[in-house]
Formats: structure tokens, sequence, C-alpha cells
């Protein structure tokens, strides 16, 4: 019997001591606040917060007030399934907080949930507010077993919200809740995606109607609603608008026509005029050909770049279309390039005969080269049409990016295409070849050498920082670099404002400098309206100045935004003084 009371005690103790490495496992703490992890094994975890009497912590969405609780994983691919509904906290009337007191439970998914570290980051405020960090090792902490599990799950599944689906109209922001309900309440899951002041709600006895103004024109995906005592967790798809898409498409390839008499082109035209000499004498078939190699060089470019792109937004980066020349070493490459290209056309730099050899058998890519780097050294400025296609593109989807972007492509490249299919049309124009074509060679490869000198300048700009702003006096006007907070106080007292999106690398922006900005009219307005003026210079990536114009709905230079009572607008590419009297 003696025997029988002291197994029984060792078995006790055995379980108590695992019980205590369990919990001390899966449970960590602040002075303040509890979190228990449990997990079935598999790829599930249930996060439960236990808080002190008049604590809090904050949702994914703090409200105007707070910061928002962040999970995330190391080793591990991580996805909150479900997080339970908040508690909506009304300060002194005019202050809406969403926060979780005494218990909270979040559901999440990982793809790798032993070798995972999942980090739980938090405010925990009462009178006082202290930051939290509390790091779990998954590899550390045992499954939970069945019955606990089961438990646990059923317990945090009360607290989440229904998931549901609602279609929205881009066009409207609008959702309908087809339920009746009278106090109802809207909080996107995350901050800084609608403006609150916008909402409105309305009921009636069959449903639900929601209506909102986006922030920074971002769309909102996700967004709890409350409505009596009801909690909806609601997944927001938006109805494509084809009309939409086809407009900006057909913008786009008209704003593509309309880039090849840009500024920012005309070094590019020697280029071009220096290749139709050499070959104006082509079978059909050979010119048909070459219009294509040169329609696909602009194509590949064009889809190059637009990949690079979106690929640097996804990962988080804040760049705009003309990105590549924010880059030193491309921007010095491209100086040599085109100082190369300058001695060729004028024969002072002549290759050996093995080289002349290649070129002649590589001759048959040489439209499709041209058309390459036309579009390098073009894309980075904006054309009419061109900035409200580009501003749409990168607020949608891939798919519809890549249309937008081919049709400008096509744009671009049709005129050059035309004239190349038609050589006769050429010849008829110009006379038989002969010593002539030596002088226009010469004549041509001037605009080739300006570009390289044009480029070594911004590339020494780079290095040498003399692109950015402090304050500057020019021609007698006070520029200033732009400052969101600044231009809102000065917007608030109805002052008048003139933004410049600028950029060294951008020939269209310079050529506006000269006839536009930098002439008498323009000074004498400025003086006669007071007008506070400031420069967002591109020259390098500045990522404030990317959102900042991605807040107007642009994605590429030169933008001219005008203030003026209270309110803005968006100047066309080649404004006049009459655009902002109006």
């Amino acid at each position: 019997m003696k025997q029988f009371w002291v197994i029984t005690l060792i078995l006790w103790c055995c379980m108590f001591t695992a019980v205590s490495c369990f919990a001390q496992n899966n449970t960590q703490s602040t002075a303040n606040t509890t979190v228990e992890l449990f997990h079935n094994g598999k790829d599930e975890v249930l996060a439960k917060f236990t808080l002190k009497p008049d604590w809090h912590i904050y949702w994914s969405n703090p409200g105007e007030i707070g910061l928002p609780t962040v999970v995330e994983a190391q080793n591990s691919d991580i996805d909150i399934i479900n997080q339970s509904v908040p508690q909506i906290r009304n300060i002194y009337e005019v202050m809406s907080e969403y926060v979780y007191e005494n218990t909270a439970y979040f559901e999440l998914k990982l793809d790798n949930l032993q070798q995972a570290e999942i980090s739980f980051d938090f405010v925990e405020c009462n009178d006082i507010c202290k930051p939290e960090k509390l790091i779990f090792n998954m590899a550390e902490l045992p499954a939970s077993d069945d019955k606990l599990w089961r438990e646990i799950k059923n317990i945090a599944t009360a607290t989440f919200p229904q998931k549901i689906e609602l279609i929205g109209s881009s066009k409207q922001n609008e959702i309908q809740l087809d339920t009746a309900a009278d106090d109802v309440k809207f909080i996107p899951t995350s901050q800084d995606v609608i403006n609150n002041e916008t909402v409105e709600i309305s009921q009636n006895k069959k449903n639900v109607k929601v209506k909102w103004e986006p922030l920074e024109e971002k769309q909102l995906k996700q967004a709890l609603i409350v409505a009596d005592g009801r909690a909806y967790l609601a997944d927001i798809k938006y109805r494509q608008d084809y009309f939409a898409l086809i407009y900006m498409v057909l913008l786009a390839f008209i704003g593509g026509m309309i880039l090849n008499a840009m500024p920012c082109v005309f070094p590019i035209l020697s280029l071009k005029i220096f290749t139709l000499l050499k070959q104006r004498r082509r079978s059909k078939i050979r010119a048909k050909i070459n219009a294509l190699l040169y329609t696909l060089g602009v194509l590949a470019s064009f889809l190059l770049l637009t990949s690079c792109l979106i690929g640097l937004k996804n990962s988080g980066e804040a760049v705009g279309w003309g990105f590549q020349l924010q880059s030193n070493w491309f921007v010095g490459t491209m100086a040599v390039l085109f100082l190369l290209l300058f001695l060729y056309m004028t024969e002072w730099l002549r290759f050996p005969d093995f080289a002349n050899r290649f070129i002649h058998k590589a001759a048959a890519l040489n439209d499709f080269t041209t058309g390459f780097f036309a579009v390098l050294i073009a894309s980075p400025c904006t054309g009419p049409f061109m900035g409200a296609a580009i501003g749409y593109a990168f607020m949608r989807s891939s798919i519809e990016v890549f249309f937008v972007f081919t049709s400008l492509a096509l744009g671009y490249a049709l005129p050059y295409a035309l004239i190349e299919m038609y050589p006769q049309a050429l010849s008829r124009i110009l006379p038989k070849p002969g010593k002539w074509m030596r002088n226009v060679k010469i004549v041509l490869s001037i605009p080739v050498l300006l570009t390289s000198v044009w480029l070594g300048s911004v590339w020494y700009s780079q290095f040498t920082d003399s692109y950015a702003v402090d304050e500057e006096n020019v021609g007698g006007l006070k520029w200033l670099p732009f400052e969101a907070e600044t231009i809102a106080e000065l917007n608030e007292n109805r002052e008048n404002i003139f933004i410049d999106f600028t950029a060294d690398w951008c020939l269209t922006c310079k050529f506006n400098e000269k006839i536009l900005i930098n002439t008498a009219r323009f000074k004498n307005f400025v003086k006669q309206n007071n007008v506070h003026l400031f420069v967002a210079d591109l020259t390098e990536n500045n990522e404030l100045y990317h959102q900042a114009l991605s807040e107007y709905g642009r994605d590429g230079i030169p933008v001219y935004i005008y203030y003026r009572g209270g309110k803005y607008k968006i100047l066309p590419l080649f404004f006049r003084i009459s655009d902002m009297e109006e």
C-alpha cells in the first residue's frame, strides 16, 4: 500500500511538472497583459490575450488614437484568419478608438508551424500607454490535446465576427448589406484607407447601404460592420469597370503617339532618322520586318520597365515611372553609350573589321535595339493623356497595368513603324544618296551628343547632391522643398499654392521651366497673387515625394498642382496662366 502511494505521488509530481512546463512555454506576460498560445500541431494557432482590469490594447485599426496590435512571424508565412470584435469607445464624443479589454482572441494560420517564431507588438494603455513585444518560439510549444483545442476554439469562435463577402462599386465606393438594422457602425480594418468624415450610412427595412470617399486613391478591401449588436467582417470585392479600363487603354494609346513629339524624345529622333537614312532602300518584306522589330523593341522595353516597377512597388519600394533614371549607374551607363553613338555617327570611332562584320550580321536587330533604347530614355517624361492613364493603371491590378502600358507602347511605336513600313514615301521626299547624307548624319549626331552631356550632368548632380533643394531663389522667386504639412496649413488658410514635381533627368520638365515657369508672365502672376511655390525634386528616389505624387493620382512627371480657395487642380502639361486664373 505504501508503495502504491509513493508511485501515485511521483506520477502527480510528473504531471504537475509537465503542466507547469507547458504553461511556461505557451504563456508570456507583461505587467498588465498575458498572452497564451494554443495550436493543433498542424497549421493553426490561437492566441488568447488576457488584460488586467482597466487596461486595454488596440484592434488592427486603433481608431483616431493608439497603435494597432501587430502579429508577425519569422521562418513562416502567417495569416490572421480571425480576431475578436473590438469594443468601440468614444472619447469626449469627438474621437473614436477600437480596443480590446479583458479578453481577446486571434486565430492564426502558418505554413511552417514547427519552425516559426511569432511576435506580438501591442500598446497596453490605462492612464498611461506602454509599448510591449512578446515573442514565442513555436518549436518549444507542444501541441494542445484535442479536448483543450476544441474548447479554446469554441470559446474564441464565439468572439469572432461573421465573415461575409460584399460586392462594391469602385466608381461610387458603395456597398450594401442585405439586413435590416438601426444602429450601424462601419469600421475599416486598416487605418488611412478612407476619409472617415465622408462615411454615409443609410438603412431601411430591407438593407443597409454604406458610401465613403477613399484616401490617396486607395481601395477599401475589408471592413467591420456592427449592426444591432451583430458583427460582420466584410471582404469587399469590386465590380470591374470595363468601360473605364477601355477608356484608359485608348487614352494611353493616344498618349503614346503624342509622346513622340515631346522634348524628351527629340534626341531619340536623331537615332531613328539615322537608321532610316541607312536603310531607305529596302524591299517591302524587309521594311515590314524592320517595322515589326522596332515595335517589338518598344514593347519589350515598356513591359520590362513595367514588370520591374510592379515588382519594386510590391516589395514596398516607393518608385514611379522613370525610376531607372534615379539610378546613378544607369544614368552613367547611358551617358557613355550615347557618347559612343555620337562618335560612331560622326565616324570618329571606327570598329575593327571583325566588329564591323558582327554589326553587319546583327543589323537585323538594329530596329529592335532602337525601339528598346528609345523607351529607356523617353519613358521618364509624361505627355498629354499619359499622366491620367499611368496614374489609373498603378491603382489597379497588375493585369490592368499591363493592358494600359501595352497600349501606351503600341501608340508610341506606331508613327515610326508606319514610316518604316512604307520606305518608298521617304525615297520620294529625299534626294539620291550622296555627300549630303554625311552632312545630315553630323547634324543628327548633335542631339545625341547633347543627350550624353545632359545625362552626364544628371549623373554628376546625383553624386554631388546638387539637385537638393533647401530654399532657393530663382529669378526672384522663392521656392521651398515640398512639405505636406506646410502645404496643408496654407491650404486651410485659403492661400494660393503652386507645386512643381520635377527632376533633372526629365527633359520635358526642363523644357517647361524655360518656356512656362521662368517667364516674366509666370513671375508676375506669382507676385501679384502671393503664390507659395514648392518643388518636389525626384532626381533621386524620394519616398515622400512619390507618395505625394500618388495621392494626386499620378505616377510620372512633370506634374503641376495649383491650390486656390482651399481646392486644388492638376494643371495641363503645357499649362497657361489662364489655367490658374479659372
